[in-house]
C-alpha cells in the first residue's frame, strides 16, 4: 500500500509511524540498536516515502537513515530550513531541536482543526521536558527546556552520596514520610507544579491558549495533572512530521 513513514529518532528510542494520507495506520517504538524492528516495520507496510527527524547526529542515527533511504523511494530529512506550514521566529533556528519542530507542527495542525483562533502550548515530556509556544497564525515563538522526570530522579541519585534511585510509581504524599516518598514527591509534585505555573503565567499573555502534552512521560503527567483542558496526544511528533511531508509534497512543483 502507498504511504508515508515518519521516523522520530530521539535521545532514548526511535518512534515510527505509517500514514496513508493524514490517517495513521500503525506505530512502533524500539531502541536505536534494534534496527531489525525498523526493517520489519518497513517490510510490513512498504512505505514509498519517509521523513525523519534526528535529535543527535550519531553513527547509529546515520545507519537508520541509510536503511530508510535504501528501502523508500524518497527520504526527506527535517531541518530548520525544510519548508513547513509554520514559520520559525526562534532567534537561533539552526540550534532548534528537530523534535521540537515536529511536535510544534503537529500540535498547531490539530489546533487549527479544533479552534484556529487559539495559540498553542506544546509540552513534550521526554528525556528533557520542553515547553514551546506557537501562535494561532503559525509562528513558532520559542519556549523553555528543563530536565525531564527520569533525569531528575537520576540526577538526585548520581549527584548525592546516599539517595536511592527510584521512579514515579508509588505513593506520592504532599509531605514525604520516608526518603523514597520524599524523593518521589519532591520530583513529581515539583514537576507538576512547574507545568501548572508555566501554563498559568502563559495564559496571562495568551488567554486563548490550547495546551498539548506528549512524550514518554506525557500520559503519566496528564493523569496526574487532572485537567481536562490539557490534551494528551501520544503521536504528536509523528503527526507533525507527516504534516510537513504532505506540505512539501503539495508544494514541490511551485
Amino acid at each position: 500500500m502507498k504511504g508515508n513513514l515518519t521516523i522520530d529518532n530521539g535521545n532514548t528510542s526511535v518512534k515510527v509511524a505509517f500514514f496513508i494520507g493524514t490517517q495513521v495506520v500503525a506505530t512502533n517504538r524500539f531502541t536505536r540498536r534494534d534496527q531489525r524492528l525498523l526493517d520489519r516495520f518497513i517490510s510490513t507496510y512498504k512505505p514509498e516515502t519517509a521523513i525523519v527527524c534526528s535529535t543527535a547526529a550519531t553513527a547509529t542515527s546515520q545507519r537508520i537513515e541509510q536503511l530508510v533511504e535504501q528501502r523508500c523511494r524518497h527520504l526527506l530529512r527535517l531541518s530548520h530550513e525544510t519548508p513547513m506550514p509554520i514559520s520559525l521566529g526562534y532567534h537561533t533556528p539552526q540550534t532548534l531541536g528537530r523534535d521540537r519542530i515536529a511536535t510544534a507542527v503537529g500540535a498547531w495542525s490539530i489546533a487549527q482543526r479544533l479552534d484556529n483562533a487559539c495559540d498553542v502550548l506544546v509540552i513534550d515530556a521526554g528525556t528533557a521536558i520542553t515547553y514551546d509556544l506557537v501562535t494561532a497564525n503559525g509562528c513558532f515563538v520559542g519556549g523553555n527546556i528543563a530536565p525531564g522526570l527520569r533525569l531528575r530522579f537520576k540526577s538526585l541519585h548520581e549527584h548525592t552520596g546516599r539517595l536511592p534511585l527510584i521512579n514515579a510509581e508509588g505513593d506520592t504524599p504532599v509531605v514525604g514520610y520516608d526518603t523514597e516518598t520524599a524523593i518521589r514527591s519532591g520530583v513529581l509534585l515539583g514537576l507538576l507544579g512547574e507545568i501548572r505555573c508555566y501554563i498559568h503565567d502563559l495564559k496571562l499573555s495568551h488567554p486563548n491558549l490550547m495546551v498539548f502534552i506528549t512524550g514518554g512521560d506525557g500520559r503519566l503527567l496528564h493523569q496526574r495533572l487532572d485537567d481536562d483542558s490539557i490534551i494528551y496526544y501520544e503521536h504528536l511528533a509523528a503527526e507533525g512530521l507527516n504534516r510537513i511531508y504532505l506540505y512539501n509534497k503539495a508544494n514541490e512543483n511551485r
